[in-house]
């Protein structure tokens, strides 16, 4: 027997829960302060022109993705459950060689035709920039499909291991680079070495950790069909979520109004993205996802999907919509006193994100749902709102500027997400379950009432937590008292936590 097989499914995910607890409870807080450093060194040009560029690596990504990232969310948990080792080493290893040759490809290609891409963007005195990055950006795709495979194999202690490795010497390098004067360029060289080291740790424990350990020779028929008909509704349905990304708002926005306007406009979104890497189901997601589909292949019952879905809508809800409340009711102090001023004026872009962003975090637990009955032609067939998107963001970039830009891909993923969860109970029964959902939303209302009437005592970073550690004091007090989740529901997350302290 493999390696692999000889714990059981709880056992592995109260493990790789606490390895996950104790990385990222490190590397989101890091990361938040270095993204702080980064918006306040850099100037709002070159921070737009960053995120032009991390768009650009993102339509590389997808380009030379051929819908990969899902086929190993959803086929190595099964291939390990099944103990078919030379499956899942077989996909492994052509999934990252694959990737590795079409990334190259593109990448010369785009630098045979910056002269035009550059020009089209606004950024073409930043080729040398581009061709420091290229390398982070080869190292950076190789590295989502390592992370994929360690955490589905729920090698998760070195998948931290190696996280907090990099995000500490990226944040070394990013320090010392900027403070002496090498601007964006030495963001994008720190960006570009840390990935290459992260990607020789991941690779080192991947082949240590599984490789040597389950020799997996036996001769299995790889279910080559199978895999292309997944990947292929894949492909197309991440081809869709690109376009609905804010990658593609930066392109716009950059062609008709510069890269100085991208960097509000990335800044706003850049906030949304910091915070809810903090958020519980963001931290544990490399092990719910496995656990999710694992759990569906022990019993292929539609009604474990319901009761999943539920528990995870409502664990996103827990912490998502106190945040969000948070941002409305603060917004504004958060720019001036803990990022940079110069920005205030993306405050109501940041509202706008915030508010959408409490509808699509729901995206998650209903995506697992349809990939779990592998109906992801839903999510192909939502993509018509892709062209909503684009055509929206041209219509209104020019009167209404970014915040109409804003408006237009909020609804484009919100009309989206109705839209698969319509499509996807013809499939499967499973519903929200409102009742709960209705009750976290009135704790986060009492919660943001009170700290409306303290938000005046703000003025500085230091009365700023105070505050804030008075609003979640405040939701937490509400949120005993008025529980959401159910008996079951709080027995499964204690099982997961080192102690039983889940008591809403």
């Amino acid at each position: 027997m493999s390696i692999l097989m000889k714990e059981n499914l709880n056992d592995l995910v109260k493990k790789s829960s606490l390895y996950i607890l104790v990385g990222k409870s490190i590397t989101p807080i890091i990361t938040l302060l270095v993204s702080i450093y980064i918006i306040r060194k850099l100037s709002v040009s070159d921070y737009g022109t960053y995120n032009i560029l991390l768009a650009l690596m993102n339509y590389i990504g997808l380009l030379s993705g051929l819908g990969l990232t899902n086929i190993f969310q959803r086929f190595i948990p099964e291939f390990r459950e099944r103990n078919e080792l030379s499956k899942l080493k077989r996909l492994i290893i052509n999934g990252l060689l694959g990737r590795l040759t079409l990334s190259i490809i593109i990448i010369l290609f785009i630098i045979l035709l910056w002269v035009h891409i550059g020009s089209l963007l606004k950024i073409k005195p930043y080729l040398n920039c581009f061709l420091v990055f290229s390398f982070g950006i080869i190292f950076a795709l190789e590295i989502r499909l390592l992370s994929l495979a360690l955490t589905a194999l729920f090698l998760h202690k070195y998948f931290v291991i190696a996280q907090i490795i990099y995000t500490l010497i990226r944040a070394t390098m990013l320090y010392y680079l900027l403070e002496s004067g090498w601007k964006l360029k030495g963001l994008l060289l720190s960006e570009a070495i840390a990935s290459g080291l992260l990607l020789l740790l991941q690779a080192y424990w991947l082949y240590k950790k599984f490789y040597i350990v389950n020799p997996g020779n036996e001769k299995l028929n790889f279910p080559l069909k199978r895999l292309l008909r997944y990947g292929g509704f894949s492909y197309f349905n991440e081809m869709g979520e690109q376009i609905l990304d804010v990658s593609t708002d930066f392109f716009i926005i950059s062609a008709f109004l510069g890269s100085q306007v991208v960097g509000i406009y990335a800044f706003a979104n850049r906030i949304m993205q910091l915070l809810s890497r903090l958020m519980p189901h963001k931290l544990f997601m490399d092990v719910i996802t496995p656990s999710f589909f694992t759990k569906y292949a022990q019993t292929n019952d539609p009604k474990k999907l319901d009761m999943m879905f539920n528990f995870l809508t409502k664990l996103i809800a827990f912490f998502f919509f106190p945040l969000i409340a948070a941002i409305f009711v603060l917004g504004d102090k958060l720019i001036i006193y803990i990022f940079d001023p110069k920005y205030l004026e993306a405050l109501t872009v940041v509202w706008i994100v915030a508010g959408f962003t409490v509808i699509n975090s729901f995206v998650y637990p209903l995506g697992l749902v349809v990939q779990s009955v592998e109906r992801v032609e839903i999510h192909l067939f939502n993509k018509i709102f892709a062209i909503y998107n684009i055509v929206g963001d041209l219509l209104v970039i020019k009167p209404f500027g970014i915040i109409g830009v804003a408006i237009v891909t909020s609804t484009a993923i919100l009309f989206k997400n109705i839209f698969t969860y319509i499509f996807a109970r013809k499939y499967v029964a499973f519903s929200f379950d409102l009742k709960s959902l209705s009750v976290i939303g009135l704790n986060s209302m009492i919660m943001a009432v009170i700290v409306f009437f303290l938000r005046g005592l703000v003025v500085d970073a230091y009365s700023f937590f105070l505050i804030a550690l008075i609003g979640g004091m405040v939701y937490v007090l509400v949120a005993y008292l008025n529980k959401g989740f159910s008996e079951d529901e709080r027995r499964i997350i204690n099982g997961i936590l080192p102690k039983p302290i889940f008591v809403f």
